[in-house]
């Protein structure tokens, strides 16, 4: 038997803009994922997830799904490439479950089930070093996101904490041991990565040249706020964040009226800063406060469901 766990993650500066060379901060969250992962001595894959039911497949029968129409399918996918790739001739139950809210959008759910389906696949047969991973799961990720994605949160579940992220050429960078005081907020608002992203990519194809001058000035956001996190300066942050908020919001267009709510509560309430998470169009907000306003701030969101957990926790 295998256990494994993957937190999910928020996006701190750089969503979308990622997606076209340019860079992200991400940081790993302490609501996770857990899977384990055992071998039967029936040549079947059983899956049973406490958030999307149960599968079971005799091997022989078994089809890699060429269109996700289930939350089991991508598991099924993994599982299916994993076995064929290495040889995993076992049957195999997975048992899943999560406290990352579902369907809630920008805080990596999907990112944190894969990453830790396959840790514990890899820890039941050792084939990959977890630097592999990411190779192995962007298809995957790309697939969900409708075509197209960074997989920085791919980073971010494997290795944990606060890291830069770029994928044009492939980089990541460590931000060290930090702690930053953020409130994660759930709007209730369901949002899907694969409507947000190809959103995205409809304008860039448009409007090729203002899409990517809005990316640069994305860009420089990340510079800033690197710099900003590195010298723990709280104030300078939350105002990047804004104002990251801003063009994800008027620029990009990938707001939503309630997540724009929960930014003015915020701000108004004394935060330092606070924005969207990921995909946008509902989905998680992120705020940047000092703890001594934080209570306060929770009390005046309670039309949300508000989370107060560690950010920058270990990966896998």
């Amino acid at each position: 038997m295998a256990v494994s766990s993957a937190p999910g993650n928020i996006f701190l500066l750089g969503e979308h803009s990622v997606v076209y060379g340019r860079s992200a901060i991400i940081a790993a969250i302490g609501l996770k994922t857990f899977c384990r992962a055992e071998k039967i001595s029936e040549k079947s894959l059983e899956i049973a997830s406490a958030g999307y039911g149960k599968f079971e497949s005799k091997l022989e029968n078994l089809k890699k799904p060429t269109e996700y129409q289930s939350p089991l399918d991508p598991i099924i996918d993994l599982f299916a490439e994993f076995s064929g790739k290495f040889n995993l001739k076992t049957g195999v139950r997975l048992e899943i479950s999560s406290n990352i809210p579902r369907n809630s959008g920008g805080m990596s759910s999907s990112t944190a089930v894969l990453s830790s389906v396959l840790d514990a696949l890899n820890k039941l047969r050792p084939c990959l070093e977890k630097e592999s991973y990411y190779g192995f799961l962007l298809p995957f990720q790309q697939k969900i996101h409708g075509g197209k994605a960074s997989g920085a949160e791919i980073f971010s579940s494997t290795f944990g904490g606060y890291n830069k992220i770029r994928i044009n050429p492939l980089q990541r960078e460590g931000l060290g041991n930090i702690e930053l005081p953020i409130m994660i907020v759930n709007t209730g608002v369901e949002a899907k990565t694969a409507e947000t992203v190809p959103y995205v990519k409809s304008g860039w194809t448009l409007d090729m040249e203002s899409y990517e001058e809005v990316f640069d000035r994305i860009q420089s956001l990340v510079e800033e706020g690197e710099k900003a996190i590195k010298t723990t300066d709280l104030v300078k942050l939350g105002k990047l964040m804004s104002e990251n908020h801003q063009i994800l919001a008027y620029d990009l267009g990938v707001s939503h009226p309630k997540l724009n709510k929960v930014i003015k509560v915020a701000l108004d309430s004394g935060a330092y800063g606070a924005k969207l998470s990921g995909g946008g169009k509902g989905g998680a907000a992120i705020i940047l406060a000092d703890k001594t306003k934080q209570e306060k701030i929770a009390e005046r969101l309670s039309f949300c469901h508000v989370y107060k957990t560690e950010i920058g926790v270990a990966g896998l």
